[in-house]
């Protein structure tokens, strides 16, 4: 049985609700700016991977912290999978994604100064909206959800 989560002030979803939604746009915003292909060998199938561990809320949703990898680049290549060969990967960023690396640089690890609220994820979903199409969106989110955007 699915787990049921309590609603927030005004009906929306609950923060963890937010939560989850908010890292399936990222997700879909992330393999839409690498056009669907993995960034290392080109494979259609991929998924989207955090540069700096999603952990850290400040760059949690930020587009700047992700790359598509197909599942063999992004879990099992020995020489370049972030997850086998850390060095490696960077490696590889450094000569062929010097943005993501730069910015790595830049941002590695960076602290949350804010909280995690039900606003928080509101406003994370409002910047991730316009990477998704309309009826996509609409169905990630919810329509009550979709009709509390656009009452904004």
């Amino acid at each position: 049985m699915a787990k049921r989560r309590k609603k927030s002030p005004g009906g929306l979803p609950a923060k963890g609700r937010l939560r989850d939604i908010s890292d399936r746009l990222w997700s879909k915003a992330i393999l839409a700016d690498w056009y669907h292909k993995c960034a290392i060998c080109r494979a259609p199938k991929c998924e989207a991977h955090h540069l700096v561990p999603r952990q850290h809320e400040a760059t949690r949703y930020d587009l700047r912290n992700g790359i598509a990898l197909c599942a063999r680049c992004h879990k099992f290549d020995k020489d370049n999978s972030p997850h086998q060969n850390a060095a490696g990967f960077l490696r590889w960023l450094n000569k062929h994604a010097r943005f993501h690396a730069q910015w790595l640089t830049e941002n590695c690890w960076p602290e949350f100064n804010g909280t995690k609220n039900v606003e928080h994820y509101l406003n994370v979903l409002r910047s991730l909206r316009q990477y998704v199409e309309p009826e996509e969106f609409a169905r990630i989110v919810g329509v009550k959800l979709v009709r509390h955007f656009d009452s904004d």
